[in-house]
């Protein structure tokens, strides 16, 4: 595998990490107080998931950017692959779910 292509899947894994990270953390900080369980309880099954999902691909955007100003242009498509991934995803939940 060579260098673009790995860097484009570090992007991409480091796309759809944050997006997970800070959909927690999102989710922690606006409902204090419950467990663990019931945290992924009212994620999962109380269709919070895809506006929490749409509000963390707002810190895909921030990572695109810095990657571009590092100079890191095969990151930045990584996460930009990331970003239309999870965006993909969140559709669908809105359709079918």
């Amino acid at each position: 595998m060579d260098t673009r292509k790995k860097q484009i899947l570090l992007g991409f894994l480091i796309g759809i990490t944050s997006t997970f990270i800070i959909s927690f953390l999102t989710f922690i900080n606006t409902n204090p107080g419950l467990s663990i369980s019931e945290y992924f309880n009212i994620f999962l099954y109380g269709k919070l998931i895809s506006p929490i999902l749409s509000i963390a691909l707002m810190g895909n955007l921030g990572l695109f950017f810095l990657f571009l100003k590092l100079n890191k242009d095969f990151i930045s498509r990584g996460i930009l692959i990331a970003t239309v991934f999870v965006g993909i995803i969140i559709f669908f939940i809105k359709i079918f779910i």
